[in-house]
């Protein structure tokens, strides 16, 4: 009788880990970009904050990529009858069974082994085929198996988290719809949208207004194709792996499965078409989110309060018209109350008091292209043109 001496199969990470890594590449070198072109520029002390938020991006996606993907592309996993061998390019460890303490499924596909030095190795539908650890923990350990309701169930879950993994790398497998719903889509939502909303809404700066468009076309698709995904997974998928168990074929249908995800693009593409044509028609891109960095006592604003911008209102005689009183943003974040529109005249008393008191020492118009407003810094009035206005405040 020949005796296989074949070693166990080595069991990788996945590989769309790498597309992972070439983001993370592409946003440093991105960050490092912008942080050479603000110092080439000498614009450091006017873009203090930006340079500093970007260079922290110089400085942190290394170290992700250290900390969470390097692990994952150079290590390999072999189950053998008395341990587990976890090996990379320079190292290997050795989880022997028997300094296993415990065995514990946390959530979802994980398995967290604790061993009786203290230390925790943690375990994953990341790797491919990871019921084989599982099955090799069973076989190795049966009495630390005791506490699990049914060794079975788990094995199912991890065999449907092995096949939903294997199925993210078929991510761009239709080329034609997935170009349709990534590039197509979000282009004709960006050209119907700017001849919609520019319409009724002044744009004076059109390259952060189709950036803003691009996060929310962007954000959709991801979010609609993730939804997708956990429905075919859970309604379709599982439930096909689970009637395969039962006789033991653990082989997927990949001519069946490919068939369903691309009809659920059609459905995906169907439902980002509809998100976008309900934030078109109710103007969401034009509302953003601020945190005030220090407090306007003179608007009773404290410091680190979120406010809802409304964008839409920039401008003066126009579907979106600031009026007196008004609470808005301007320049860059600076929180003021609408005093006086174009061609009125406003006035500051001898007290010192703000008011439009023609019986006073300073009167003056406000010019065409402008506005007064009054700041919460010590009340003061200040001129800015309309064109610096971001919009206005909605929780206010």
């Amino acid at each position: 009788m020949e005796i296989n001496k074949a070693e166990p199969r080595k069991l990788n990470y996945r590989f769309y880990y790498k597309w992972y890594a070439l983001i993370l590449l592409v946003l440093w070198l991105m960050s490092v970009g912008v942080v050479a072109y603000l110092f080439l520029n000498n614009e450091f002390s006017r873009l203090k904050e930006e340079i500093y938020s970007f260079g922290s991006f110089v400085v942190l996606l290394p170290a992700l990529y250290l900390w969470w993907l390097h692990p994952k592309l150079t290590r390999t996993i072999q189950v053998f009858p008395n341990s587990i061998k976890i090996t990379n390019s320079h190292y290997s460890w050795e989880i022997d069974y028997n300094q296993i303490e415990k065995i514990s499924t946390p959530f979802l596909s994980y398995i967290c082994l604790k061993m009786r030095d203290g230390q925790r190795w943690w375990l994953s539908a990341s790797i491919e085929r990871i019921e084989y650890i599982w099955e090799g923990l069973s076989k190795a350990c049966p009495e630390q198996m005791n506490g699990f309701a049914s060794y079975d169930e788990f094995r199912v879950k991890l065999v449907q988290y092995d096949h939903h993994e294997k199925r993210k790398e078929w991510f761009f497998r239709h080329r034609l719809l997935d170009f349709v719903n990534w590039i197509v889509m979000p282009s004709a939502v960006m050209f119907i949208a700017f001849k919609i909303q520019s319409s009724d809404v002044y744009i004076y700066s059109k390259p952060l207004y189709f950036f803003r468009l691009i996060m929310y076309a962007l954000f959709t698709t991801i979010m609609s194709a993730f939804v997708w995904s956990i429905i075919m997974k859970v309604f379709v998928f599982d439930k096909q792996v689970i009637e395969n168990l039962k006789d033991e074929i653990k082989i997927r249908d990949v001519s069946k499965e490919d068939f369903i995800l691309q009809r659920s693009k059609f459905f995906q593409l169907i439902t980002c078409a509809l998100l976008m044509a309900f934030m078109i028609k109710m103007d969401l891109n034009f509302f953003s989110i601020t945190k005030l960095k220090a407090s306007v006592e003179g608007f009773n604003l404290k410091m680190g309060q979120t406010l809802v911008v409304d964008t839409r209102f920039n401008c003066v005689q126009c579907a979106h018209s600031v009026a007196d009183g008004d609470l808005i943003l301007f320049g860059k974040g600076t929180v003021a109350q609408i005093l006086a529109l174009p061609g009125e005249v406003i006035a500051q008393t001898q007290s010192n008091s703000l008011g439009r008191s023609i019986a006073s020492d300073t009167i003056t118009t406000v010019p065409e292209g402008h506005v007064a407003l009054k700041t919460g810094k010590g009340q003061e009035i200040v001129i800015v043109k309309i064109s610096d206005l971001v919009g206005k405040l909605k929780n206010k």
